[in-house]
């Protein structure tokens, strides 16, 4: 019965936004969101397939699909409904991640073992704080302080707070590790608020191209993967497709699978170039628009593996529990946190001046 409801409720989400976009005219979120629908329907069957077949990736697909059939549907009610909504909702997203950030962090007065004191917590106050200051300066498309609130003001707040707390023990560690949190997921992911000014699209086309990203890369380096496992050990091919980026962050990820997904990014972005809006000095070109989705796909890359650098260094698997299949909400949006701010700024400094 709890499964049934849950279904029900899903696709009444799903139908309900589609509903919303095409009342509205928006066409291009409509069709992007049709295909995605399609994508997810898709893999359903592909699950219960592996299911029937008793695959061994076949509970993890499962759970996989369904808590994306959850993400893709809130994500299409946000952006389907009114402006405010969308705001709030990224909004929790950048709150969500950034407690989630804190909360794999130990928090005592023990020195030897210590990441954060229990006297940090002002400053972790003010982190938070600036989130709705960050959703109204969006909101109202004041740029100038949107841009500089939290890298200057925040940032400096946070010495000040513990100089008025008298202490110097631990202050290093406490502010290195509080700044990282929040403008990585108050500045750099709070970007997205402020993207939705440039049309919903623009966000989807990042963040659509940023998952696509994370599934091409899983892909292909099972891949290659496999193409290396039959050349010869001494083999020049198999030395570049198995040449490791990083071994002690990530084992499995390699220069050649990352080089080739970002170039199949940078191919599938060209179809999302009549979806765009017309910005103020006019519409995407193709060229860029490969190079916006190259860009996607190499910075998605090493948002991934920044965050799993961090989580080797605390000694955890994943950064939450939240999400089955996928982890934490950190999890879902490493990636995010790099290809946002920079696709951003990207069109705006080309077409917005």
């Amino acid at each position: 019965m709890r499964q049934l409801l849950g279904k029900a409720t899903l696709l009444c989400i799903v139908g309900v936004s589609l509903s919303l976009l095409h009342a509205h005219g928006q066409a291009a979120m409509f069709s992007v969101m049709a295909v995605l629908v399609v994508v997810l329907a898709a893999f359903s069957i592909l699950w219960r397939i592996m299911l029937a077949r008793h695959a061994a990736m076949g509970p993890e697909i499962r759970d996989r699909t369904i808590t994306w059939w959850w993400m893709v549907a809130v994500f299409m009610l946000a952006l389907s409904t009114h402006r405010l909504v969308s705001f709030a909702f990224l909004g929790f997203l950048c709150f969500a991640s950034l407690r989630e950030y804190y909360s794999m962090l130990p928090m005592t007065e023990e020195v030897e073992s210590r990441l954060l004191s229990f006297k940090d917590r002002g400053a972790i106050l003010a982190s938070y704080l600036s989130i709705p200051v960050i959703i109204y300066l969006a909101y109202i498309e004041w740029y100038n302080l949107f841009i500089i609130l939290v890298p200057v003001y925040v940032f400096l707040l946070v010495p000040i707070l513990f100089i008025l707390q008298d202490r110097t023990r631990g202050c290093l560690k406490s502010m290195g590790i509080i700044t990282l949190g929040f403008l990585f997921f108050v500045h750099n992911f709070g970007h997205c608020l402020f993207m939705i000014n440039m049309g919903p699209m623009v966000l989807l086309f990042c963040i659509a191209l940023t998952e696509a990203r994370d599934l091409l890369s899983f892909w292909v380096g099972k891949g290659f993967g496999r193409l290396a496992g039959r050349l010869a050990d001494d083999s020049w091919l198999r030395r570049m497709l198995e040449c490791k980026i990083a071994v002690e962050i990530s084992p499995k990820k390699t220069w050649s699978a990352g080089f080739v997904s970002a170039v199949l990014v940078s191919l599938l972005s060209l179809l999302f170039l009549p979806l765009m809006p017309e910005f103020p000095a006019g519409r995407l070109s193709t060229g860029y628009c490969a190079f916006v989705g190259f860009m996607i796909g190499t910075l998605g890359l090493f948002g991934d593996l920044a965050f799993s650098m961090v989580k080797r260094d605390i000694g955890v698997k994943d950064s939450g529990n939240v999400l089955p299949g996928h982890g934490g909400i950190i999890d879902r949006v490493d990636s995010l946190i790099f290809t946002i701010p920079v696709v951003f700024h990207l069109i705006r400094w080309q077409y917005y001046y």
